[in-house]
């Protein structure tokens, strides 16, 4: 563990709580496209450095600006000076309360602890192959609750299972043609030749990037329908499926299942514990961590 990005990451977290935790999880997606394009293209090193130092780093990293920003909310609501806690799109630099932003820097440190000690050490690989997830999606839900418990409020804030009707319907339809789409790009170009190393190994970074930069539109106003936690899912799920099993068929139809149910898992915790104005415990985040389990579980990289 470096004490360096350590001390970093509490800087991360100001600037994420400054700007706000969504913006700051857009520009994640930024040098996570930028990161991966540079990879696909054997830019191994400027590869390295914008996707494991700036996007998921002490920078952008949603383990630190994400979960900071959250916080912040949360605490700017605790102390009087904002009506809604889960208002992830504000930039908390705009109440003047260096407090607020102070909150931040705390959370990046935890967000950066927790990552280096906890899911480093227990859910990267290193007790079993299987027993994988992802490391800034589980900090994120992680302190999303943390966030809860500290500064108030309800675990559970809704009284429905699903968001149910039109919307639940939509959100089956989004999964499934989002993740056909992911995954069906993904196999056309292996059947046309495209090298599967290079291209694989950075996929499921670039459509996360894709979808978190899309989250603009969100900012703007826009109903626009945050995927990332289903794009990526299903990136993992076909390079991975793929690569155990050799058959594109198959990854496609692993694909299309794996990044539905990750659609589904957000809307059910959108449903019952994100509904109410206190704190922000991310759906995405919660999904992208079940669901990376699953998928090595199943197809272990």
């Amino acid at each position: 563990m470096s004490i360096l990005m350590l001390l970093a990451a509490f800087g991360g977290g100001v600037f994420a709580a400054s700007i706000g935790a969504l913006p700051a999880f857009i520009m994640t997606g930024v040098f996570a496209i930028v990161g991966a394009v540079a990879n696909m293209c054997g830019a191994t090193d400027a590869g390295n450095i914008l996707v494991n130092y700036i996007a998921f780093g002490s920078f952008f990293g949603p383990h630190i600006s994400f979960a900071a920003g959250v916080a912040a909310a949360a605490y700017a609501k605790k102390k009087g000076i904002s009506d809604n806690g889960a208002d992830i799109a504000t930039a908390c630099a705009g109440y003047n309360a260096p407090d607020v932003l102070l909150i931040g820097g705390v959370f990046g440190v935890i967000g950066f602890l927790f990552k280096e000690l906890v899911v480093a050490n227990l859910f990267a690989g290193t007790i079993s192959a299987r027993l994988v997830t992802d490391a800034p999606g589980f900090t994120v839900f992680c302190s999303g609750l943390l966030v809860r418990i500290i500064f108030g409020g309800k675990l559970r804030t809704g009284d429905k299972v699903t968001s149910g009707g039109s919307a639940f319907t939509n959100t089956i339809v989004i999964g499934i043609s989002y993740s056909l789409m992911i995954a069906g790009v993904y196999c056309a170009a292996v059947q046309a030749g495209v090298p599967v190393d290079a291209f694989g190994g950075s996929y499921h970074v670039l459509v996360f990037g894709l979808a978190a930069v899309g989250l603009f539109f969100a900012e703007m106003g826009q109903p626009f329908y945050g995927c990332h936690h289903i794009v990526i899912i299903a990136a993992e799920a076909t390079v991975q499926s793929y690569n155990t099993t050799g058959s594109l068929w198959t990854a496609l139809i692993m694909g299309v299942i794996f990044g539905t149910i990750s659609a589904i898992i957000c809307d059910v915790e959108g449903a019952l514990i994100n509904s109410g104005t206190d704190s922000h415990i991310d759906g995405p985040a919660t999904a992208i961590l079940i669901m990376t389990f699953a998928v090595n579980a199943c197809f272990p990289a």
